[in-house]
């Protein structure tokens, strides 16, 4: 019975070794997290190894040594963890969930048996079915938008689910004495498994929601764009065709100003033609398709709010960042300057959008516009909090994904009457 409790220890130890390694995002490399893994696991057993030779069946070590036990194998998972976050305090008392699956399934094995063997074979190809079954399920999930998006609150369901399952199989009494609580926990375990995975997936659902929300918003302004370049270019074409049908006619006038050596008479038609031939039809704000019409729609929605909207890009037509992605935050924080500023005196409505790009080394991108209200921020993001409710803040939401994605520094301020958000890219 000692080395099957044992064997228990050292199974839990490991795989949570191995869901640490899976799901947190690694501040050392692999070898050195496991090396500390390793330290972690064996000290661990060594505590286990000292309460099994010193007094096997006293429930009063067991659980002092569990205390000493519990916070060697959660702060291992925040030394791996490159972040130390909520995230990985949620994946350190999530794995002591998971690697109890296999502690029930040997304690329930040798209930029927009364063999500790089969019982330990039982342990190790739980814990492996269970790990297996996460890995392919959640970790994706895990890695890419909970990591993003944990609170500390969340980390209260893994903890009060391990309490719950430690009073039930080992406190006041172990489970030997009372069988019965085997059925309980073996339907708990399968549950808050069950639980996990559609919860993360129902969450990976949202998030899905919300990033095609965010897409078709930008494709709505991408298109808005487009129409108005193509109108613009009808426009022209229209134009062109007039001075066409009309050349023929001021060819012959200049002709008999010149003949008449009305010279001056014949420089000022040839101004206006100058000037006429100047005028901008399509406005180019850089080389890039997508950026340009999302540009194009911005100024025109500004331009609808009699807001002066001074833009400065510099793009060529391939670059580092995905074209889409930058042009969702592009829109995002443009239209939130946009409705900012159209709440100010005309004199005030002013933004002032730069787009800097060298290839190899940087982005950077800056949006200025006055704002004379008190801006509170988070603590947590650095964003800024949106006293509107409703959907009003979920743009600058998509503005620290962008960040999170391209590892981007950002910086959000409010100084001198100017709101302004700055993101820079270094490539190099």
């Amino acid at each position: 019975m000692k080395i099957f409790h044992l064997w228990i220890v050292f199974n839990s130890c490991v795989f949570m070794s191995f869901y640490f390694m899976t799901f947190l995002i690694l501040k050392y490399s692999k070898l050195i997290s496991a090396l500390i893994c390793a330290a972690a696991v064996t000290i661990s057993v060594l505590l286990e190894i000292y309460r099994i030779s010193i007094a096997f069946d006293a429930p009063l070590l067991k659980i002092f040594i569990s205390i000493i036990q519990i916070p060697i194998l959660q702060s291992c998972a925040l030394i791996l963890s490159k972040k130390k976050d909520s995230y990985a305090l949620f994946i350190g008392f999530s794995s002591s969930n998971f690697v109890i699956a296999g502690n029930i399934a040997s304690c329930g094995v040798l209930l029927i048996t009364g063999d500790s063997m089969p019982a330990m074979a039982a342990c190790t190809l739980c814990n492996l079915l269970v790990f297996l079954c996460m890995y392919y399920m959640i970790r994706d999930i895990c890695l890419k938008l909970l990591s993003r998006e944990i609170s500390i609150w969340m980390c209260l369901v893994p903890a009060m689910c391990y309490i719950t399952f430690y009073f039930m199989l080992y406190c006041p009494v172990s489970f030997e004495q009372r069988p019965e609580i085997m059925y309980s926990a073996g339907s708990l375990i399968v549950t808050i498994v069950v639980m996990y995975i559609l919860l993360l997936h129902y969450v990976s659902a949202k998030s899905g929601e919300k990033e095609l929300f965010w897409r078709n918003k930008e494709l709505h302004a991408y298109i808005h764009g487009i129409e108005l370049q193509t109108d613009a270019a009808k426009t022209a074409i229209q134009d062109i065709r007039l001075m066409r049908h009309d050349m023929r006619h001021k060819d012959y006038l200049l002709m008999e100003l010149l003949h008449e050596h009305k010279y001056a008479q014949a420089e000022q038609m040839l101004h206006k033609d100058l000037e006429y031939l100047d005028r901008p039809y399509l406005v180019t704000y850089c080389e890039n398709i997508v950026i340009n019409s999302i540009l194009c729609g911005m100024a025109k929605e500004a331009e609808s709010k009699a807001v002066n909207l001074k833009i400065a890009c510099a793009l060529p037509p391939q670059q580092e960042i995905n074209d889409y992605d930058l042009a969702i935050l592009t829109a995002n924080l443009t239209e939130n300057a946009i409705q900012a500023a159209a709440k100010l005196n005309p004199k005030e409505r002013q933004i002032f959008l730069t787009i800097k790009y060298k290839k190899g080394e940087r982005f950077f991108l800056e949006i200025k516009n006055p704002w004379h209200e008190q801006v509170r921020f988070s603590n947590k993001t650095g964003l800024p909090i949106s006293t509107q409710g409703g959907e009003h803040g979920l743009g600058m939401k998509s503005v620290q994904e962008f960040v999170l994605k391209y590892h981007a520094q950002f910086d959000c301020l409010a100084e001198q009457q100017m709101f302004i958000v700055r993101i820079l890219i270094p490539f190099m």
